[in-house]
C-alpha cells in the first residue's frame, strides 16, 4: 500500500483515523484541505491516508483494518449486495471527467462512427463515457467504437497522435490536452449525476464511534466550505500537493470546481445511477 501520513504535526491526544483512497485525485480535495487547514486538530483528529483500490477497501474496512473509504461507488454496491457499510458524506457529487476530442474532432456529434477509447470495457471510466454520449444524443452502442487502451497515458497519447478520436480524460489530461491541440467536448460534471468520492464506513463503526464521525464530517465540511469559497487558498494547496506549476494548479481547480458537492449531501439520482 502507499501511505501518507497527515499525523506529524498533530497534538498528542488526538485520535488517530486511517481512510483508504482508491488513487490520487482531487475528487477528495476536501480531506486534503481539512488537514492543511488544520480543520482536522481542530478537532482532535490524526488522519493518515493508505492508498487502496476500492474492493479492497471494502473489505478493510468490514475486517477494521481501516476506518473509512473515500470510495462511494464501491461502498454503495457494498451496501447494495448486502455488505454492513454505509455512506456517510459526498465530497464529489459529479465525476471529474473530460471527453476530449482528437484534433480534428470539433464538437461530439463529430465522434459518431469515430473510434472513443476507455481504461477497460465494463469499468465505471466507460459507463462515464456511455452516458456523456447518451446525453448528446448519441447511441453509444452503435455510433461509436469503443477501444480499451488502459491508463490515462495511453489515452492521451492516443488522440495526440490521432489513433483514436475521443476519449475521457481527468483535470490534468484535459489541461495538457489543451495546450497539445486537443478539444474539450464534454466536463462530464454537466451532464452526469454520480458521486465518486467521500466518507464510507461500517454500521459498527457508526453505531459505535458517532462522536468521532461527527468530528470527521465537520472536518471535512469545513474543507468542502473552503474549496467553494477561498479560490487563491485552495489554488495554492493544489499546487503544493500535487506539485503543480501556479497556472496548472488554477485550471485544476476551475475545471473542477462543478464536481465538488455543495454540502456533501448525496443525491438520490446520484446513487440509483452507481448502482
Amino acid at each position: 500500500f502507499y501511505f501518507l501520513s497527515f499525523g506529524t504535526l498533530e497534538v498528542p491526544a488526538a485520535e488517530r483515523v486511517v481512510i483508504a483512497y482508491p488513487s490520487p485525485s482531487p475528487t477528495f480535495l476536501p480531506l486534503i484541505v481539512a488537514h492543511r487547514r488544520g480543520f482536522f486538530t481542530q478537532e482532535e483528529l490524526q488522519v493518515d491516508l493508505v492508498k487502496i483500490l476500492s474492493g479492497p477497501a471494502v473489505s478493510g474496512l468490514i475486517a477494521g483494518s481501516i476506518e473509512y473509504t473515500t470510495s462511494l461507488g464501491g461502498t454503495i454496491l457494498a451496501a447494495m449486495r448486502g455488505a454492513p457499510v454505509q455512506a456517510l458524506a459526498c465530497f464529489s457529487s459529479r465525476p471529474m471527467e473530460f471527453l476530449m476530442g482528437s484534433k480534428n474532432i470539433k464538437t461530439i456529434n463529430d465522434l459518431k462512427g469515430k473510434t472513443v477509447a476507455v481504461n477497460a470495457i465494463g469499468q465505471p471510466q466507460h459507463y462515464i463515457t456511455i452516458e456523456i454520449l447518451k446525453a448528446a444524443g448519441l447511441n453509444p452502442s452503435q455510433d461509436v467504437i469503443f477501444r480499451p487502451l488502459g491508463d490515462e497515458t495511453n489515452r492521451f497519447q492516443g488522440l495526440v497522435l490521432g489513433d483514436i478520436d475521443g476519449a475521457t480524460l481527468g483535470p490534468q489530461g484535459a489541461i495538457e490536452g489543451k495546450k497539445a491541440g486537443l478539444n474539450l467536448l464534454v466536463n462530464a460534471a454537466d451532464v452526469i449525476d454520480l458521486p465518486l468520492a467521500g466518507i464510507g464506513a461500517t454500521k459498527k463503526r457508526i453505531a459505535e464511534n458517532s462522536d468521532q464521525i461527527r468530528r470527521l464530517l465537520r472536518a471535512s465540511l469545513k474543507g468542502i466550505q473552503y474549496i467553494r469559497e477561498n479560490r487563491t487558498g485552495t489554488v495554492e494547496i493544489i499546487k503544493t500537493w500535487f506539485k503543480l506549476e501556479p497556472d496548472v494548479a488554477a485550471a485544476t481547480y476551475d475545471l473542477a470546481f462543478k464536481a465538488f458537492s455543495p454540502d456533501g449531501e448525496l443525491n438520490e439520482k446520484g446513487i440509483c445511477l452507481s448502482m
